[in-house]
């Protein structure tokens, strides 16, 4: 039918194909694979090509499997996406069995990084090579296709990585946070000695002392010695806090000698708290030239912190304009907060000071401004600068609302009588300081009704509580009709909330039939409101619409209805019909829903549940199973399970297997495990 015929498809998906793509992706898994896992909506690209990468995977030769399940393992338990060459060499060692290792060539490493990088039907290679532009500050590297980082996370999610991953993370990642959540990984799979390398062999995180714990780990900081030696690598890290821990006793004991050359040293390797304090006492001292020359090393930092409190020393001084300087420089909310508070020169000045702290976060320099202009009877300040505010904050709110599936309409703290009596609907979201307040002022300067203009203006943009507060007020004045008439404007328009208030107010008119409820809450469940999804599913009457519904609203990350459900068919005694309606919520929501419900059962009720859990791969399995054979009696395989568990990073599992089975430990492999943890191959760690 179609020979000589072309069929175009983009390159790419645009956002509403995409979230088309989502409604029928509920009911075909492998749509809803794509979905998850594909980038940029290359969905075509996706479907097309992982069947291909997934061959190639499969038979790869162990060099390039090898460096694949490194790039896999670095992707999943520390979200690194890119990986330079010689971390995928060093840490390859440890996934080669001992012949496989013996057999490589000489080019290994190349003829494995060419097997990956080969691409198949329009999509990257299964490890395939990333240039960083020459004016860019990105590195070269290897990043992982989309599906192989899929796969990764399914097949070796029961797995932890060989040693050599762990050295070759510790040397050859570039940034310290991914260095700090693999360390994180690591301590969650009982990697104890891991994690503790990973931590403090490059950024000291915490404050340690005699007798604490390594961050996380098991393993104790054996005395005063290695604590202090700890405490000083935090220090000469840069880390402020450990720093003072340090300088406090010695202060105290009046060891002045002492904590000058901790801080001299602190400060000639960096530490910008440090510098501070340094600064700070040549100053008092005297020594104004050589304090000046550690305030503008703080003066380089980029420790907000930091840097607002040296602006607090310039303040201090009466340097103001370098001050402000210094706060700009910082530019936290905090610091912008400050530098309104310092803004010099015009009232157009100190605006916009004050406009820039608002941006950032922090409302108080404006809100006080136009409150202080209202005080002063300048009531068109005021207004104005309450409209700034309004605007932020409108925009804020169209970036909350975009960033979410379904709308909730029950975000208010307190319940008023909506307009329509007798119905109660939760105080709509979007309320803000600055639009109460502005209403308030024109209806106080400029008459009673003046506030309207504000909240339609505000309304017609979106907002739903401008919009009730409208209506609620045209109803108070008696203007019954104008109110109908703006909230079935609002309802052409396709306004979320107005869709949802006229179907709830159907929902409580007893002359409205069925019909009509029907499509007016399916109209506002098409808008996105939350609300009317739920009742939709209350309402189901055909076989199966209440899970439809459900589902739907699962996917958009609204899982309240589908659990009800769930939960419902459970109480019922109609297991299985509970199991399977959990085992079809989409895949973001399936395990936490599996594992919910595994967790309301017992006995020989859960465990069918908990095997096809654990053969489906989901993370939470093994350590159920351990705790239910431990209790059944089977105690070999709740310890096997126990340790699958650990190495998925569930802590916890192993921990009360360990606890309860110490106490009987001739070989003492408990205790050593409670205390040291296990080394990369899943034995008990002995120092």
């Amino acid at each position: 039918m179609l020979e000589g015929k072309a069929v175009h498809v983009p390159a790419a998906f645009e956002a509403q194909e995409l979230e088309d793509a989502r409604t029928v992706g509920g009911h075909d898994p492998r749509l809803a694979d794509a979905l998850a896992h594909t980038a940029q909506g290359r969905i075509t690209q996706y479907l097309a090509g992982a069947p291909a990468l997934l061959e190639r995977y499969r038979t790869a030769p162990a060099a390039a499997r090898a460096v694949i399940s490194a790039a896999m393992d670095a992707s999943r338990l520390g979200g690194v996406t890119l990986v330079e060459q010689e971390f995928l060499q060093a840490a390859a060692e440890g996934y080669l069995s001992d012949d496989a290792y013996d057999a490589l060539g000489e080019d290994w490493l190349e003829d494995a990084l060419a097997y990956t990088q080969q691409p198949s039907k329009g999509v990257r290679g299964l490890l395939s090579r990333v240039r960083a532009r020459p004016a860019g500050s990105g590195w070269d590297g290897f990043r992982l296709a989309d599906y192989m980082d899929h796969v990764g996370r399914m097949e070796r999610r029961f797995s932890a990585p060989p040693a050599s991953f762990w050295r070759a993370a510790r040397s050859h990642l570039p940034d310290a946070h991914l260095v700090r959540a693999l360390g994180q990984a690591a301590q969650a799979r009982w990697r104890d000695a891991e994690a503790s390398a990973c931590i403090s062999g490059l950024w000291i995180w915490v404050t340690f002392r005699p007798g604490s714990l390594w961050p996380g780990c098991g393993r104790s900081v054996s005395g005063p010695g290695e604590a202090r030696r700890v405490q000083e690598q935090a220090a000469f890290a840069g880390d402020g806090d450990v720093l003072e821990d340090l300088l406090m006793p010695l202060l105290e004991q009046e060891e002045y000698q002492q904590a000058e050359q901790l801080v001299r040293e602190a400060s000639g390797r960096g530490n910008a708290t440090a510098q501070l304090y340094l600064a700070r006492a040549l100053m008092l001292d005297g020594e104004t030239q050589e304090a000046a020359r550690w305030y503008a090393e703080v003066a380089r930092c980029s420790d907000p912190e930091v840097l607002r409190a040296y602006a607090g020393d310039l303040r201090e001084r009466g340097d103001l304009e370098e001050a402000r300087a210094v706060l700009r420089a910082a530019a936290d909310r905090h610091a912008l907060g400050e530098l309104a508070a310092l803004a010099g020169g015009s009232a157009a000045e100190a605006e916009q000071a004050a406009r820039e702290a608002f941006a950032a976060g922090e409302a108080t320099p404006l809100k006080e401004l136009a409150e202080q202009a209202e005080a002063d009877g300048r009531s068109a300040d005021a207004a104005r600068l309450y409209r700034d505010a309004i605007a932020v904050f409108e925009r804020r709110r169209r970036q909350r609302e975009a960033g979410v599936a379904l709308i909730d309409f029950e975000m208010g703290g307190r319940s008023l009588r909506e307009y329509l009596d007798p119905a109660v609907l939760p105080m709509a979201s979007g309320q803000t300081w600055a639009l109460r307040q502005l209403v308030a002022l024109m209806d106080g300067t400029q008459g009673a009704t003046a506030g309207d203009g504000a909240l339609r203006e505000v309304a017609e943009a979106g907002n739903a509580w401008a919009l009730e507060q409208l209506l609620r007020r045209l109803r108070e004045r008696g203007q019954r009709q104008e109110a109908e008439s703006l909230l079935q404007s609002e309802v052409a328009r396709a306004n979320p909330w107005a869709l949802w208030a006229l179907a709830h107010r159907a929902l409580r008119d007893e002359q409205v039939p069925d019909a009509v409820r029907r499509v007016l809450l399916e109209r506002a469940a098409a808008a996105r409101g939350r609300q009317a999804v739920r009742a939709l599913v209350e309402r189901a009457g055909l076989a199966g619409e209440a899970d439809q519904w459900a589902l739907h609203a699962a996917a958009r990350g609204y899982t309240t209805p589908l659990w009800e459900l769930v939960r419902g068919r459970e109480q019922e005694g109609r297991l299985e019909a509970a199991e399977q309606l959990a085992w079809q919520a989409p895949a973001g929501q399936r395990s936490w829903a599996l594992r919910r419900l595994a967790q309301h059962r017992t006995g020989e009720q859960v465990m069918p549940l908990l095997w096809r859990a654990y053969d489906e791969a989901l993370a939470w399995a093994p350590g159920l199973l351990a705790e239910h054979l431990e209790v059944a009696g089977e105690f070999t395989r709740a310890e096997h399970f126990a340790r699958l568990a650990a190495d998925a990073g569930d802590r916890q599992a192993l921990e009360d297997l360990a606890a309860r089975r110490k106490d009987d430990d001739p070989g003492r492999q408990w205790q050593a495990t409670l205390v040291n943890g296990l080394t990369a191959e899943g034995t008990p760690a002995w120092w």
